[in-house]
């Protein structure tokens, strides 16, 4: 239960902020950074937040719905500006790739003796 109550309580955080600074970006977006945060002055992930986002990983194609159902619904717009969609979408598929090969190799680093 504490797992999931940081959960929730990271995403209200998280909104919180943005609602006060002002920020142009999702709250959510905002806890999940501030989870990253969290979990990388943790060093790994806790057992009890494990058990708790298993079964929401598990099923995460059912939390897209609603974007693949906006795609569908304002496919006219992305049509519209398709050249800087595919740049956006270029950039920030190059800039995941980025990251995750760089935090895949400090944590392979961290583990060799």
């Amino acid at each position: 239960m504490a797992a999931a109550a940081l959960l929730a309580g990271l995403q209200w955080l998280g909104d919180a902020l943005v609602a006060l600074l002002g920020w142009p970006l999702p709250g959510s977006l905002l806890g999940l950074l501030m989870l990253l945060g969290l979990l990388a002055l943790l060093g790994g992930v806790p057992r009890g937040l494990d058990e708790v986002t298993a079964p929401l990983l598990r099923h995460l194609m059912l939390f897209l719905i609603p974007s693949v159902a906006a795609v569908g619904l304002y496919g006219h717009l992305l049509w519209q500006h398709a050249a800087l969609f595919a740049l956006a979408a270029t950039l920030v598929t190059a800039f995941t790739l980025a990251v995750t090969g760089w935090t895949l190799h400090r944590l392979m680093r961290r583990r060799q003796p």
